[in-house]
């Protein structure tokens, strides 16, 4: 029993070593959307106010009507890991890499705040749409974000005068590399949450 815990507490140990950087960014997801929901309890007067801005739209027939649900699926999360792409090539981008995951949090928690608010079918669509897929691309977001903060504090140790450089093309391959699957995973939940919404289409309001 002993060996057992002990194993455990070695276990639980290494993993908080080996993902210390991703816990500050889950930490700013979480406050960005508890910032969110705080911001639209403040703000809206009733729900409908939000309605354009946040309402999940339903899936046209079609070929056209799934491409353009799926680009306005994944256009939020194409545009923030682009600006993580570019901020980890900036070596002063490391503090600006951290808002990142606090704006996503934000618009999130305003999501979720206002069906709540709608009730009902409303609370049904934040649990079976919203989080779903805002936790998914939660997930691909903290991971560009630490990636973006390894390759721009890296570029910033090469500044200092006692940097020794060389070494940044391979760094910058692997960080392209990474981005691209950053990239195919951000479509991939578009795709799923374009399926979701098919599946569960009468519950858009």
């Amino acid at each position: 029993m002993k060996r057992t815990t002990t194993r455990r507490r070695r276990q639980t140990v290494t993993f908080i070593r080996d993902n210390r950087r991703l816990f500050p960014f889950v930490g700013l997801f979480l406050l960005g959307v508890l910032c969110g929901v705080l911001t639209y309890v403040a703000v809206a007067r009733e729900p409908s106010d939000w309605g354009g801005l946040l309402r999940l739209n339903a899936v046209e027939s079609g070929v056209l009507g799934w491409l353009g649900a799926l680009f306005s699926s994944v256009f939020s999360s194409v545009v923030l890991l682009a600006a993580l792409f570019l901020l980890g090539l900036w070596p002063c981008g490391a503090p600006f890499v951290l808002l990142v995951p606090l704006f996503y949090g934000l618009g999130l928690g305003m999501t979720e705040a206002y069906y709540y608010a709608v009730g009902g079918v409303g609370i049904l669509t934040a649990l079976l749409l919203v989080m779903p897929h805002g936790l998914l691309v939660a997930v691909v977001l903290v991971m560009a974000a630490v990636e973006s903060l390894r390759m721009s504090t890296r570029l910033c140790r090469q500044l200092l005068p006692s940097a020794s450089c060389g070494g940044l093309w391979s760094g910058f391959r692997l960080y392209c590399l990474r981005f691209l699957l950053f990239l195919l995973a951000a479509v991939f939940v578009g795709l799923l949450d374009i399926l979701l919404r098919v599946v569960f289409a009468r519950l858009l309001i």
